[in-house]
This record gives structure tokens, sequence and C-alpha cells, in this order.
């Protein structure tokens, strides 16, 4: 029996479907339309560029369909040139980096879409050039206008335990692994470093490390996790995140969440850039969470704006038996803190226990999002506690976890992946100040519990905790919790009209007084 752990500074889990042969219908600006074999995995890893693969192979799958079909607004970069010529690119995808070419240039108009084969389907915004390095802002593309017409119809077996295998299969064939402890820089080698560490009493796999992000508001947490690929074919994810600053808040937040086996199951019917239906299901997805957190302030002047950021580490599954259309699954989590405390000594904790299983999933029929099945949640609080020796305060923090999206793109399966906040600093200022052409637009953070161009599930888990004070009449604790369970998508993305672009599956609301009286609140 073995285990595999893995120490990293960027904690990112890629796990890689394997390439095998389909055919495609494609038009683009030489107004011809071509079928022909995407090539298998083997002459792939040929390529210059491009990574070694792995994982599920979901197109020998029984009713598997999958037919793309460009529109003529719409340019595609061949897979050899983009493995050749990719520099980097950002975590939200908005900016990618290539080597500088006149052929490359000529086929990234800004307000028409482009097809990087293998990578991402995004829409041109603007070009700009720093020395030999070409820079693509981009957005997120309309299927419906890059398209001219889509079938699409797959269901594959999300198996933890079967691809920590082929993982593990993996591995055993590299001649020099690192030392232990080995640092890694870059997403690209990642597996390529794994550590093996060997153990008698389990028959599953493992993956740790730590890394420190940065929150809406510039301040420095940090995070470790802890993720074990079980025999039983699920998993587990473990987070902690820590913030001890010198802003006068401690916090320590901690997440377990528990993810069995399960059916991704997807379809996309699209015809003259229209579309006629989608679906997203996670089918028979069943888990636990397991969500604590503590937070004391050590000075009077503490800060009150709001933090929220996207966990740097998502667990990826890139649908890549195709190039027409890539695609990843992807396991995430995103955090929103908003402190509101007073003074010094004060202190929070509260612990709280969630459950859900069914088959989580959407359906749309013209304007219409439906969501069928019997999913099911449930939640309850397992601690609280409040203290503040004076002035009353609250606090807010809220965890969507997890998180399942259906996403664009598969950067993961190239050897040039994340760039550094450095280098994406200086893409946007030349985006900005100095375009080739077109106009770039540097959104501002938005909301990590919204989720942009994905179909996605996820738990939303909110708490607030809250004190009057020791010098109250009465002190008074209160606590509540919301959990929703809500699927839907980004309607730009599919390029759908819809009213409602997400829907709750389930909600289950607790709230908590000392004393349940009426001068706090309570009915008593």
């Amino acid at each position: 029996m073995r285990r595999i752990r893995l120490t990293l500074p960027l904690a990112t889990c890629i796990l890689t479907l394997g390439l095998g042969s389909c055919s495609r219908n494609k038009s683009g600006p030489e107004n011809t339309e071509t079928t022909r074999e995407v090539p298998s995995s083997q002459s792939m890893r040929a390529i210059p560029g491009f990574r070694k693969t792995w994982g599920l192979h979901f197109m020998n799958q029984p009713g598997t369909v999958f037919r793309v079909q460009y529109s003529e607004n719409t340019a595609i970069v061949d897979l050899k040139t983009v493995a050749q010529t990719l520099r980097g690119v950002s975590a939200d995808h908005r900016i990618f980096l290539f080597q500088d070419s006149p052929a490359l240039r000529q086929k990234l108009v800004p307000g028409k879409f482009v097809l990087f084969e293998g990578l991402d389907l995004r829409k041109v915004d603007a070009l700009a050039v720093d020395g030999q390095t070409l820079i693509v802002g981009t957005e997120t593309a309309s299927l419906r206008e890059a398209l001219k017409s889509a079938q699409i119809q797959f269901e594959v077996p999300v198996d933890f335990k079967e691809i920590h295998d082929q993982i593990a299969a993996e591995r055993n064939s590299l001649q020099a692994p690192p030392p232990r402890f080995a640092l890694l820089n870059s997403l690209a080698n990642l597996w390529d470093k794994l550590e093996p560490v060997a153990y008698a009493d389990t028959g599953g796999g493992e993956l740790e490390g730590e890394t420190e992000f940065s929150d809406s508001n510039d301040t420095k947490w940090k995070l470790k996790f802890h993720n074990v690929f079980n025999p039983d074919h699920s998993a587990d994810v473990n987070i902690q995140i820590n913030r001890d600053d010198n802003k006068g808040i401690n916090a320590e937040i901690n997440a377990k969440a528990h993810l069995s086996r399960f059916i991704q199951k997807d379809a996309i019917l699209m015809s003259d850039g229209q579309l006629q239906s989608a679906s997203y299901q996670n089918v028979g997805l069943h888990g636990t969470v397991d969500f604590n957190w503590g937070i004391a302030t050590s000075e009077a002047k503490t800060p009150m704006s709001e933090a929220r950021v996207k966990l740097p580490y998502p667990l990826k599954i890139p649908l890549m038996e195709t190039t027409d259309l890539p695609m990843s699954l992807e396991i995430s989590e995103a955090l929103l803190f908003h402190p509101a405390f007073t003074t010094s000594g004060e202190i929070a904790k509260g612990g709280f226990q969630v459950s859900y299983s069914g088959d989580e999933g959407f359906k749309i029929q013209g304007s219409n999002l439906e969501a069928p099945g019997n999913p099911q949640g449930d939640a309850k609080m397992t601690s609280n506690y409040a203290f503040s020796p004076l002035a009353a305060y609250g606090v807010v923090v809220a965890m969507a976890v997890p998180r399942v999206e259906l996403r664009m793109g598969t950067e993961e399966l190239f050897e040039a992946a994340g760039i550094s906040q450095t280098v994406l600093d200086n893409a946007m200022e030349k985006l900005e100040n100095a375009p080739l052409i077109g106009k770039w637009l540097n959104k501002k953070v938005g909301n990590p519990l919204a989720v942009e161009g994905a179909a996605y599930f996820q738990v939303v888990i909110s708490t607030t905790a809250a004190h009057s004070g020791m010098q109250s009449l009465v002190p008074c604790e209160q606590f509540t919790m919301n959990v929703k369970g809500q699927v839907g998508l980004d309607a730009k993305w599919l390029g759908a009209d819809m009213s409602s672009p997400a829907k709750d599956i389930f909600t289950k609301t607790e709230n908590w007084r000392q004393p349940n009286a009426k001068i706090c609140g309570g009915d008593d």
C-alpha cells in the first residue's frame, strides 16, 4: 500500500484526462469546413510545450456525442502553435502571454473570438507587446456567438481512487524523483515531482502543501491543505486558513469536505447560433462539510472592510479528449470574511456541520432553469462562543465549499502555466496604457461566492456571530447559520437569456441566542 505526499508553494492538484480521438466540423476565417481526427495521446506528448497526460476517458463512454462547429467570427490557433508559444495564463484567464509573431497577431482581432486549441475559448479585448511577449487581454466568450452549432453529450464517472491510481502509475514511470520536500516553482512540473511515502495501513493517496494568498484588501493569509484519495473512491479536502497580522485580527478558519464518487453528466445543444437546451448534473454526489472558525482581536482599532477571495488551489480535472472546446471540471472553495470588531480582547468561535446528497444540477430549456432530481441538505451548529469585554461587535464568515464547476480552460496541460503577480501587474499596465489595438478595462474584484464562465453546484455556508458587550444591561450572544445548495451558470457563457441564473436546491437556517429572551431578540 502506498500514499503520495507532495509539498508545494502553490497548492494545486492537476488531474488530466487522457487524450483519445474524435472528429469535428470547424469553420473559421478561412471560410472552409474540415473534419479531422484529433492527435492521439502519444503524438500530443511529442509536441514541445505540451505536458504528459493521464486520466479518465469520456469519449469511449456509452452515449457520448461531441460535435462543434465554429462561427465565422472565431479564429482558431492550432494546438502545436499554442503549446510552443504559450508563456503564461492568469488565474482568472483574462490575460494570456504568448511569444509574439505576426501570424498570431493576425488571428487575434479585438471584439471577435479565438479558440486556443486545447487551452481555452475566449473573446479578445486588447493586445499589447512587451519585448518578445504578446499580451492578450480577453473576457468570457459567449458560446452562442462563438459557435455556429454544437451537439455535446457525455457522462463520465469521477472516481477519486482511479485518479490516484493513474497518478501513482505515472509517478512510478519517472526515473529521477526529487529530494524530499523539494519546492515546486511552476504548475507545469507539478506531478513530475511527486514524492512517494510508503504506508502499510492505507490503500489511498494523499496530497498536501501550503501557500500564501492575498484577499481583496491585499491582506495576507496562509493556507494549508491536505487532500486524501480514499480506497472507497471518495475524497477528503481539508483546508486550514490563518490570518495573523499587525492589523489587530487573528483568525483561523478550517473546512473539511468529503466528496463521494459521482457521475458528471453534461449536455449542450445549439443550432444556428441559438441555444436549444443545456444540462449539468452531478449524479449521486453526496458528502459532508465540517466548518469551524475562531477569531480574536489584539488591538482596539481593527479593520472593518470585507475580504473576498477564491482560494488558490482548486482540484482540476480537464476534459481533454477533444481540443475543440477545452473544458475542465473544477472543485474549489471561496471565502468571504467581514469583521466588525470594536476593541481588543473580543473573541468569537463557531462550529457548523453540513450534509448533502442527491443528483445536484439543472436543465435549461429556453429561458427556464429547472433543478430536477431530489437533492437534499441538512445542517446544524456544533459549537459557538462569543465574548466582548466592552462594546458590541459582529462578524460574518462565509464559505462556498465545495464548489463543483464545469468551466472553460485546461491550462494545466501546458508547460507554461501560472504567471507571477509582478508579471501580471506589468501586463495589465501595458494593456491599459499602451495597447496595440483594442480597449482593456481593468475590472475590480467581484464576489468570489458568485461564479463566472461556468455551470456549477456549490454549498454556501454563511455564518454570523454577535455580542452586545459585557457593559450592556443584559449581555447577549447571537449566532446564525444559513446554508444553501445552489446550482446555476454564468448566463454570458452559454449566451442564455434567463431570469434566474442561480437556483437554491436546498436551504437550512438556524439561530442561537443566549439568553433566549426578548431583550436579546428571542421569543421568550
